[in-house]
C-alpha cells in the first residue's frame, strides 16, 4: 500500500470519527518557530495560516480543533511506508520543534508497509509521542483503532494545554509508555 493511499484511507475514516468540534487536514503546514526581528516584533505575520518555507512545515494530516473560530492544531500524523533511521531522526526533529510553538501537541507516526516497529526507533526518538505499524492490519476495519487513537491524543493534547496555559496542578504523573499488538 502506497503512502498516499493509506493516507486517504485513514482521513476518510478520520473524518466520520472525529467529535464534530475537530476538524482534519492533509498538507497542513504549521508553525516550527517565531522569531523576533530587531525591534523585538514577531516576524510572522500570518499566525493564523503559516506558509511552507515561511517558519512552517508541511504535516501529512493534522488534527484541529476549532475553538471560536481559531483552528487548533491537536494531533499531527505523518505517514510512512517503510522507516529508516532518517525518517526517525527527521520527523523526530520536526516534532520537537513543533512542540516549542505548539506545547500541547501530539505527534505521531503511521508506517502502513511493516508489522513491527523497528529497534531503531527506540534508540533515535526524543518528540514523537505514538508510533502505529499498521501493515497487519490494513485488511481488516480499522475505524475503531483511529477512533480510539484520535481520542486518546486530544485528551492528552487538552491536558496539557491546561498545564501550560491554565495553571492547571496535578500531584501524580507517571509517563506511561503502552506497548502492545492492537488485536
Amino acid at each position: 500500500m502506497k503512502e498516499s493511499t493509506f493516507l486517504n484511507e485513514f482521513y476518510n475514516i478520520a473524518k466520520k470519527v472525529i467529535p464534530k468540534e475537530f476538524i482534519i487536514k492533509t498538507k497542513s503546514n504549521i508553525l516550527y518557530e517565531l522569531m523576533l526581528n530587531d525591534k523585538l516584533e514577531i516576524q510572522i505575520k500570518e499566525f493564523k495560516n503559516p506558509k511552507r518555507g515561511n517558519s512552517a512545515f508541511q504535516t501529512d494530516i493534522c488534527i484541529y480543533e476549532l475553538i471560536n473560530d481559531i483552528e487548533l492544531p491537536r494531533v499531527v500524523i505523518e505517514f510512512k511506508t517503510d522507516i529508516t533511521t532518517h525518517d526517525i531522526l527527521t520527523y523526530s526533529s520536526k516534532a520537537g520543534k513543533h512542540k516549542n510553538i505548539y506545547p500541547y501537541l501530539r505527534y505521531g507516526l503511521l508506517a502502513s508497509e511493516i508489522d513491527n516497529i523497528p529497534g531503531r526507533f527506540f534508540i533515535h526518538n526524543e518528540h514523537i509521542d505514538f508510533f502505529i505499524a499498521i501493515k497487519k492490519y490494513r485488511n481488516e476495519d480499522i475505524s475503531k483503532m483511529i477512533k480510539e487513537l484520535i481520542e486518546n491524543e486530544i485528551e492528552i493534547s487538552r491536558t496539557l494545554e491546561k498545564i501550560h496555559f491554565y495553571d492547571k496542578k496535578f500531584d501524580y504523573y507517571r509517563n506511561e509508555i503502552v506497548f502492545k499488538n492492537y488485536k
